[in-house]
């Protein structure tokens, strides 16, 4: 998982019709539609003619999750449902007791992976600085859906409704996002960024460190994870879509999502998945243990994977998520040694976690047994919650929160909120964190976060 750049994919590919015979087609097709009873309706279409879709365009309000390197891409336009819940709990139990149909008319398509979908995301739990809800649910009117082998269109409504009243919304939305897409969204030279804001300010946070330490050696916690946040501002608005193409550039092997919430926007792109299911298959990324990256030093790999330091927090987390995925698995497959996942100026331990679900486990109690993981909480995990609060940390804009998505099937994918940035106008708020151990050096994770914190200010640079 390299951080060679990804050629940016068109907005708009040469072969793509008109939208206006787009629409005509659509429509005809929509026509067959009977009008839904009660409950959440969703109807499947293939649209090859949307394949060169890859980067979402600019909308309000933006929901979306890529995988670029992948090939992979969810866009969403309106809302058909969404529930604002008090917590990562509560948004299990509207997924559950949703009453969800599905119609694909393509009988001759390939069923696999045509489901419906819903996104979900939360924040890292208590307070938030910046007043998100805790927790969501959405699933939106029209999703875009684009894999290696195909493009889909995925319309929903929730709620009685007339057939003809259905027709004319899903049609109303598919013309609002075909129009986004034939948008030009032009790039932007880099402007400079000011710091308005830091917290905690940087003595602070070498104070904090040094106290975690102390903690450490009394046998309060094993591990604990310290975070900083800043606020910075731009000469012009941030652009979410313009934010999105320049981390797809960059780091195309990460999850990249965006999240709406009114005139402000989440926009992250993360290397921690949290959970991912495929049927009964299961994966979980351990990532803990950073250094900075650098070509020109080939023994700087080595002496990652060799650190006793880094290797110390890296087993911790692998250790937990084996734990936790363990009650959950028929069988768990767990490396021996990690990897290297380098990511821009930055190379990480990684290892990643796999197994079986046992019949009736699934994303959800994956997600929920796993989150947070000591990456971005601590062990053992009540007390690194208590340690936190006690040396007034806060996270906010669901900064190591989860996010993702999950179909009426049960598949799908959450990533951890990391390296992440909550737009609004001309301001955008950005969090890195460090984690510490026994042999943290106060400098040393200081210098850490501010690595972590460059990875989004390049890129807003140029948003």
């Amino acid at each position: 998982m390299g951080a060679a750049k990804m050629p940016v994919p068109s907005q708009r590919g040469d072969a793509r019709p008109d939208r206006n015979i787009l629409l005509a087609d659509l429509s005809r097709r929509l026509q067959r539609i009977d009008a839904p009873g009660p409950g959440l309706f969703s109807v499947t279409l293939a649209v090859p003619e949307l394949d060169d879709v890859l980067l979402p365009p600019p909308l309000p309000d933006l929901w979306s999750w890529l995988r670029p390197g992948d090939g992979m891409a969810l866009i969403a336009s309106g809302t058909a449902y969404e529930a604002v819940c008090s917590s990562p709990e509560r948004v299990d139990e509207v997924l559950r007791d949703l009453d969800w149909t599905h119609l694909d008319l393509e009988s001759d398509f390939d069923q696999s992976g045509t489901e419906p979908v819903a996104f979900l995301g939360h924040g890292f739990g208590g307070p938030d600085p910046s007043c998100l809800p805790p927790a969501m649910v959405r699933v939106p009117r029209l999703l875009l859906r684009r894999l290696p082998d195909r493009c889909e269109l995925i319309f929903s409504h929730h709620g009685v409704a007339s057939a003809s009243e259905l027709h004319a919304l899903w049609i109303s939305e598919a013309d609002r996002l075909l129009t986004a897409l034939d948008a030009v969204v032009p790039s932007a030279a880099p402007v400079d960024l000011v710091r308005l804001d830091e917290t905690p300010q940087p003595d602070s946070f070498r104070c904090r460190v040094g106290k975690a330490t102390r903690s450490i050696a009394a046998g309060q916690v094993e591990k604990v994870v310290l975070s900083r946040r800043i606020t910075v501002a731009a000469p012009r608005p941030f652009r979410p879509e313009r934010l999105v193409r320049e981390l797809a550039a960059r780091h195309p092997s990460c999850a990249i999502f965006t999240v709406g919430f009114g005139e402000r926007t989440l926009v992250a792109a993360s290397p921690e998945r949290l959970v991912a299911c495929t049927g009964r298959r299961v994966e979980s990324y351990a990532l803990a243990g950073t250094a900075p990256s650098d070509p020109a030093d080939p023994f700087l790999g080595g002496r990652l994977l060799s650190g006793a330091k880094d290797r110390h927090e890296h087993q911790l987390v692998v250790g937990w998520i084996s734990s936790a995925l363990n009650d959950l698995c028929d069988d768990l497959d767990v490396p021996s040694e990690p990897r290297r996942m380098i990511l821009g100026q930055l190379e990480h331990l990684w290892t990643p976690i796999s197994g079986t679900l046992k019949p009736g486990a699934g994303l959800l109690q994956a997600a929920r047994a796993l989150h947070p993981t000591p990456a971005v909480a601590g062990l053992p995990l009540e007390s690194a919650r208590t340690l936190l609060d006690e040396l007034g940390e806060s996270r906010s804009g669901w900064y190591t929160g989860a996010f993702g998505w999950i179909d009426r099937a049960g598949d799908g994918e959450m990533a951890v909120v990391l390296r992440c940035a909550l737009l609004d106008g001309d301001r955008a708020e950005i969090a890195a964190g460090a984690g510490i151990v026994a042999a943290s050096d106060p400098e040393a994770e200081f210098t850490e976060t501010e690595l972590k914190l460059r990875t989004m200010l390049d890129a807003l640079r140029s948003a």
